[in-house]
């Protein structure tokens, strides 16, 4: 048995974890943080969150609609479609870390980043093991979310003073997580059936 084979042999665990970073959750969350941080920080520092979301939305979208739309792949490395749950997670999840442990000690702060990438990791471990991505791709959203992650943390957060505590956040976005845990869509379907109207015939990988 190799390794992969052994990560995937834990398949239903993998799958319980990998619904952390599903869209249908953390989108409503973006939109709490983002209220959160306008009435909290004001609106530069929210739109600056909500606006490095976007940019790496829009990223996502055009990297897909150049695979199964125009059939642009990096196949040296099998990099078809990057894992939006990978560059969600990791934007999203870091965000937070952030912004909920501002006035903690910093042990306090080093052990919730030390946990946030062991979890925004295991996120993108789950995608691959689910067999949802190739661990280029997991790698490839990790990296974009990270990147983006460190550019608002640089221009935004540093000098934001929050006006709000740290539970008027925390408490909302887990009623949200709490409540959208399970539930699920395949927006891939919809670049697939994008593709196939594109270029009919085409094979794409699963």
């Amino acid at each position: 048995m190799t390794f992969a084979d052994f990560v995937r042999s834990f398949n239903n665990e993998w799958w319980r974890v990998t619904l952390f970073g599903e869209p249908t959750m953390l989108m409503p969350v973006a939109l709490i943080v983002t209220i959160w941080l306008y009435r909290a920080c004001g609106a530069r520092v929210a739109l600056g969150w909500a606006g490095l979301l976007t940019l790496g939305g829009a990223l996502l979208i055009a990297q897909k609609l150049l695979y199964y739309v125009g059939g642009v792949s990096l196949d040296g490395i099998r990099l078809y479609t990057m894992s939006g749950h990978s560059l969600a997670s990791s934007y999203v999840y870091g965000s937070l870390t952030a912004m909920l442990t501002r006035g903690c000690r910093p042990a306090a702060r080093y052990l919730a980043w030390l946990f946030t990438a062991v979890f925004v990791l295991s996120i993108g471990v789950s995608r691959v093991a689910v067999a949802g991505h190739r661990s280029s791709e997991a790698i490839a959203g990790l990296a974009l979310g990270c990147l983006l992650l460190a550019a608002f943390l640089r221009k935004f957060w540093r000098g934001a003073q929050p006006r709000l505590a740290a539970w008027t956040l925390a408490l909302p976005c887990a009623a949200t997580m709490a409540l959208a845990y399970g539930h699920v869509f395949e927006f891939e379907n919809i670049f697939r059936y994008l593709g196939r109207w594109a270029r009919p015939g085409a094979r794409f990988y699963h």
